[in-house]
């Protein structure tokens, strides 16, 4: 997904929904390998330049790779479960997940969309009719082989749909953020504050702040759906963050009062 040529976000055509962005990905990249394959089929290699039948294999084995990568995305963006593709690809769900996770992320945070292609526009109907018409030739399938096979690039309500989800998921994280540096002056503020009749109120502040961005992080895994898991770690883990700072301050309270030598008073 790391395409170039990349038009400014005020001229970007509407995305389609993910899942349907991820296979038009795929198809790229598919038809990238076939494309190198078929030219390595009929490449004269010299013998005086050695290594080169091996980087071309080298350079396919790349693109197989990456491949697999947007495989697993599409698979996330249809619902399948880390389980599900530990299955599929013969592994643990855990390996699944540690090989496949910061892929799966990055897609996440490209707003699970392509961000360009290496040729032809950015359009995704220009792009899906450019391959196309590229498989048309290769199989003979129709000009439309690859645009029957994604549904919202002929429904606009599904695209306009998406989009205000990838516009509500923007908004979500810059309020994350906010709230980030809101726990930041707000645990600095308990910190100083121990020891005083101010430090319930302060760790108060603390824990709601913490509270809050759970709250956020809960919303953005009922919308980024692929990034699910780890917004909800993340949300516990505030959470957690949160209900322990308010038990140690009822704990506080709830101490007797000791006098220097450590009597009871």
């Amino acid at each position: 997904m790391d395409e170039t040529n990349e038009p400014d976000e005020q001229s970007r055509p509407p995305a389609l929904t993910p899942v349907d962005e991820a296979m038009l990905a795929r198809a790229q990249t598919l038809m990238q390998i076939t494309e190198s394959a078929l030219r390595d089929v009929c490449e004269r290699y010299p013998i005086n330049d050695p290594g080169r039948v091996l980087r071309d294999a080298l350079f396919i084995q790349g693109l197989a790779d990456e491949l697999i990568t947007k495989a697993v995305i599409v698979e996330r963006e249809r619902g399948a479960s880390w389980t599900d593709i530990g299955n599929a690809a013969g592994v643990s769900k855990q390996t699944a997940h540690e090989r496949w996770n910061t892929k799966v992320s990055a897609w996440v945070l490209m707003g699970r969309q392509r961000n360009g292609i290496h040729r032809g526009a950015a359009d995704p109907a220009a792009h899906a009719r450019h391959l196309g018409e590229w498989a048309d030739a290769l199989v003979g399938k129709g000009r439309d082989v690859i645009s029957r096979l994604l549904p919202s690039l002929h429904d606009p309500a599904a695209r306009q749909e998406a989009n205000d989800r990838r516009a509500e998921v923007k908004r979500l994280e810059l309020r994350a953020e906010e709230l980030r540096l809101e726990c930041d002056k707000a645990y600095t503020a308990a910190m100083e504050a121990v020891g005083t009749d101010a430090a319930e109120e302060k760790n108060a502040v603390w824990a709601a702040r913490n509270f809050a961005r759970a709250e956020v992080f809960e919303r953005l895994a009922a919308i980024e759906e692929p990034a699910a898991v780890e917004h909800r770690r993340t949300a516990a883990t505030l959470r957690s963050i949160a209900e322990g700072i308010l038990r140690r301050d009822r704990r506080d309270s709830e101490a007797p009062a000791t006098t220097q030598k450590g009597t009871l008073q």
